[in-house]
């Protein structure tokens, strides 16, 4: 964990700094968990539909802030027709809504009805990144 050095200490600081190392802990726990969910799905496709072609880079946006992931694309051939797919957003059913996760739509369906359109982006914002810089 980092070390207050130049900070005045007190509880509020200590809290805030164990709050955004453990962000930090939870985002790298997902990064390697979707790094072995990944590495199944390669393992356990179905070989003659789907052929793996390459790494994407992309983001998803979560309670615990933004997590870059590098996704695998498959190429998809059924019937002839080829199609390009991510077989790890299907299993985890984050591209029906973007690159966002299932807990941020959920927020913002549930402010958006009680709030202005600014006033939920404001709650949004400090409830994904609730320490300022």
């Amino acid at each position: 964990m980092k070390m207050i050095t130049d900070e005045k200490i007190n509880f509020k600081s200590l809290e805030e700094n164990i709050f955004k190392e453990m962000m930090k802990f939870g985002r790298e726990i997902i990064q390697e968990e979707l790094r072995m969910l990944d590495k199944l799905i390669l393992d356990y496709r179905d070989k003659e539909v789907f052929t793996p072609k390459d790494f994407q880079a992309t983001t998803i946006k979560t309670k615990l802030e933004e997590i870059p992931i590098a996704r695998r694309r498959y190429k998809m051939v059924i019937n002839g027709e080829s199609k390009w797919v991510y077989l790890l957003d299907e299993l985890l059913e984050i591209n029906d809504f973007g690159l966002y996760s299932k807990g941020i739509v959920e927020m913002v369906a549930r402010e958006i009805t009680k709030k202005s359109y600014r006033e939920t982006a404001k709650t949004i914002s400090e409830d994904t990144d609730n320490i300022q810089q």
